[in-house]
């Protein structure tokens, strides 16, 4: 089976009905020899900021010069971005030979569960020091969570996948604190009711918990936007904590270049120079990009933002559309080629009910890459077309 077929035979099992729980993923990992428990894991769960995280902490470790990996979903352009060591990332052939490896034991297993099972296997066969896992949703039932890691990381919580996780803050909470485990420091982002649930948590455990800390000496040469420097606070806490116990070497030029380094494409990011593309997906990332853009205004002089906007079905897309209701002037709903992906027509519908502004201009183009090309052709010098809605969406018109 050539990669092409594989990967589409891959993508056959995923399906819009998410399975939660480690029977299935421990099941096959049990038959291909358990790598997961060979592996030093840094472990990384929350509502937004995920993959930056384990960007940030990956681009640090190999500055440092250990063979690290790194495991992200979901990809922008193609598959091979998920698993990735160093500067490298899994191969079109590597994708197949491990698909061959994990194949004969697949049982019940769903799209997720079996590209980690891959990935862990990958990494262990590859003897990478250390590898930088992002969850897949949640944390407690998630495919990853099957890992004892040096260090456990929660970014922040906010309300997200609602009908999985729990409609609360502090339901989602004790999901994602599911990733601490007994005796491994826990490394966390999080404030008020999430935070008094990790402490819990990480209490019941004897995990040592430690707050983010500050770092504002250290920064960027490829990112932006102050929810970064959060990020940054965490993975910097994160490295002092695997440090603190001894578990890596590494120095302050290291640290220093690792976070000049790391690059972490389509998030709050200029694609060119009226065009601005942002991976928020979900209320908490659209409140984000709103603070974001109302200080980009100030600092470009922008008059007018011109939106291409293309949401998931299962978010909350009322709530996303009236939190950047009061900065658009033109908005364009598209869609995205994930199955999972709401109709424009269904967006232009909701919108339609909860904007008050006649004045805002509002159509359909359901092709991305047309939609864009429409945005920047009626786009004025002062004015700035932002791309968000969905990571698909971002990769589609990166």
């Amino acid at each position: 089976m050539e990669y092409k077929k594989i990967l589409k035979h891959i993508y056959s099992l995923e399906s819009p009905k998410i399975k939660l729980g480690l029977e299935r993923i421990q099941s096959l990992l049990d038959k291909i020899g358990n790598p997961e428990k060979k592996l030093k894991c840094i472990h990384v769960a929350g509502t937004n900021g995920k993959g930056s995280v384990c960007a940030m902490i990956f681009y640090i470790l190999n500055e440092a010069g250990y063979k690290t990996g790194m495991y992200t979903s979901p990809h922008l352009k193609r598959f091979n971005e998920r698993i990735r060591i160093s500067e490298h990332f899994i191969t079109d052939k590597e994708i197949v030979d491990y698909f061959l490896k994990v194949k004969p034991h697949i049982t019940n297993q769903s799209f997720f569960e079996i590209t980690t099972a891959m990935a862990f296997l990958y990494f262990k066969d590859k003897n990478a020091d250390f590898v930088v896992l992002e969850t897949g949703l949640g944390g407690r039932l998630d495919a990853t969570n099957v890992v004892n890691p040096l260090v456990s990381v929660i970014t922040n919580i906010g309300l997200e996948h609602t009908d999985l996780l729990g409609n609360t803050i502090e339901k989602i909470a004790f999901e994602k604190a599911g990733i601490i485990k007994e005796n491994v420091p826990v490394v966390a982002g999080a404030e008020g009711k999430a935070l008094k649930i990790i402490k819990k948590i990480a209490n019941e455990r004897n995990a040592p918990l430690i707050i983010a800390k500050k770092h504002k000496n250290i920064h960027f040469k490829h990112l932006q936007g102050n929810f970064q420097q959060q990020n940054k606070d965490i993975a910097l806490t994160a490295i002092g904590a695997l440090k603190e116990r001894n578990l890596i070497k590494i120095n302050q030029n290291q640290t220093i270049n690792g976070i000049k380094k790391t690059i972490w494409n389509g998030r709050l990011e200029f694609i060119s120079k009226n065009v601005l593309v942002d991976c928020g997906h979900n209320p908490a990332g659209f409140d984000t990009l709103k603070k974001e853009l109302i200080i980009i205004k100030k600092q470009k002089n922008i008059k007018n933002f011109i939106f291409v906007i293309g949401i998931q079905q299962d978010k909350d897309i009322p709530v996303m559309l009236k939190t950047i209701n009061p900065l658009i002037s033109t908005i364009i709903f598209t869609k995205s080629g994930n199955e999972k992906a709401a109709k424009p027509k269904e967006l232009l519908k909701t919108f339609k009910r909860i904007n008050n502004n006649k004045k805002i201009k509002a159509k359909i183009i359901n092709n991305p890459k047309k939609a864009l090309n429409h945005a920047k052709k009626i786009a004025d010098r002062n004015e700035l077309v932002v791309v968000a809605g969905s990571i698909y969406l971002v990769g589609e018109v990166i």
